[in-house]
């Protein structure tokens, strides 16, 4: 014999349940960088700058090239990622990692040396949520 629930105290304790399931699953939409992140780039020969704001559970992989005619570059990073993470790869012009690194907040570091010409930076999102901030400078 089967038995259904039948107690109105028992439906509501399910409906809430539900109803708060649901609403924890609503803020856990993937996303990916969009213009309401409003990003921004600067790519010249001084200088390499990305910046996105408002990442709400931010999970991209973005690549770029910059023309750096240094063999290494000085990395200034004012990221703040509160939840996930992001990580910045950058290549060479010999295709050769230089650097990998989480963002973070005030760290200014060096790449190791490399080979000059077209750098690749690779930004991975995964999860994040906070802001997106980080400068290249070329180093002699």
């Amino acid at each position: 014999m089967e038995r259904r629930v039948t107690s109105p105290r028992i439906r509501r304790s399910l409906a809430v349940c539900f109803l708060v399931l649901g609403t924890g699953c609503a803020d856990s939409i993937v996303r990916i960088l969009a213009p309401e992140n409003e990003p921004q780039i600067v790519n010249t020969a001084e200088k390499f700058q990305f910046i996105a704001t408002d990442l709400r559970n931010v999970n991209d992989r973005v690549s770029t090239v910059w023309a750096n005619s240094a063999p290494k570059a000085k990395l200034i990073h004012d990221s703040f990622i509160h939840h996930g993470y992001g990580v910045l790869v950058i290549t060479d012009g010999a295709g050769v990692t230089v650097d990998s690194t989480l963002l973070e907040l005030n760290l200014e570091a060096e790449t190791r040396v490399g080979v000059p010409g077209n750098w690749t930076l690779t930004l991975i999102l995964a999860g994040a949520r906070g802001r997106v901030n980080f400068t290249l400078t070329p180093e002699p």
